[in-house]
């Protein structure tokens, strides 16, 4: 993989991930071959093709809750780009106690990217636990 390629897709994961901390559901779309799949471990099913990914990231979207992705590191290689990232977003509910309702919370995962020959993500899988949300808001340790 040349230099030019690497720092392409690096640039790639990057708008991805402004995307989906756009707050709009549609856009990371141009970052996705349309038959593109993604793994989340935390909701643990694979999702096949654009529309597939929309509706699982559009039924997570909570207004107000101000996501943010933010990458950290990138390790790149001929299949792709594996990152380091740092989530955080403000609880809009009492899911975690009244007292967390507007508190914003800090996440730390990591995802592997893979391509097409057109630089378009064909594969996200994202690694992180859920049960570093209670944790970063003080509930448990």
């Amino acid at each position: 993989m040349t230099n030019e390629q690497s720092t392409r897709r690096i640039k790639v994961a990057e708008g991805v991930f402004a995307a989906w901390s756009s707050g709009n559901a549609d856009a990371p779309e141009k970052y996705f071959n349309p038959a593109a799949s993604l793994y989340d471990v935390v909701a643990g099913e694979k999702l096949e093709g654009w529309q597939a990914i929309r509706s699982f990231f559009s039924s997570n979207l909570i207004a107000g809750s101000n996501l943010t992705l933010v990458p950290e590191r990138y390790w790149v290689s001929d299949e792709g780009v594996a990152l380091s990232w740092i989530m955080s977003f403000t609880v809009m509910d009492d899911t975690f106690g009244a007292e967390n309702k507007g508190k914003r919370t800090r996440v730390m995962g990591m995802s592997s990217l893979e391509f097409d020959d057109q630089d378009l993500i064909t594969s996200e899988v994202d690694y992180w636990s859920q049960a570093d949300i209670p944790r970063s808001l003080g509930i448990v340790d």
